[in-house]
């Protein structure tokens, strides 16, 4: 039996991609497993590889997270990201891995992307900024 291996991810600024994709989750009938790591990032000078599975993110262990939930948990750990991990758990280099096309996720870039206009504002905010004024003037009465 293996045991985990603690792998720590750093970065300085959140624009900075992990390097890694994961695949697999309970949706899936899989553990969380990485299924890329990009050469010289951040996951492969930290020594993450690929067919690793992820047993735990931060202090939340995996094994009944669904695909979406292990993501947000990589998220959540902002620039101090820690995967303890379970070397080889999963063979990805052959055909025996079977999974659902849209079973993994490749981490969005968060580069600038031009000019943002600061007095447009999210549909959501002008519903709590309604709301909020709603009540004022509800008190005010």
């Amino acid at each position: 039996m293996t045991d985990s291996v603690l792998v720590q991810l750093r970065r300085n600024v959140s624009a900075t991609a992990w390097g890694f994709s994961i695949q697999g989750g309970q949706e899936h009938g899989s553990c969380i497993f990485i299924q890329k790591v990009k050469p010289k990032s951040i996951a492969d000078r930290s020594g993450l590889r690929v067919g690793d599975g992820v047993e735990q993110i931060g202090h939340t262990p995996t094994q009944y997270l669904r695909h979406d939930q292990a993501k947000m948990e990589i998220i959540r750990a902002g620039n101090d990201l820690d995967l303890y991990v379970r070397r080889n758990a999963v063979n990805v280099s052959g055909s025996n891995t079977v999974t659902p096309e849209n079973s993994y996720v490749v981490e969005d870039s968060t580069d600038y992307r031009g000019y943002t206009n600061p007095n447009v504002q999210s549909r959501s905010f002008k519903i709590l900024q309604d709301s909020l004024q709603y009540t004022e003037v509800q008190e005010g009465k």
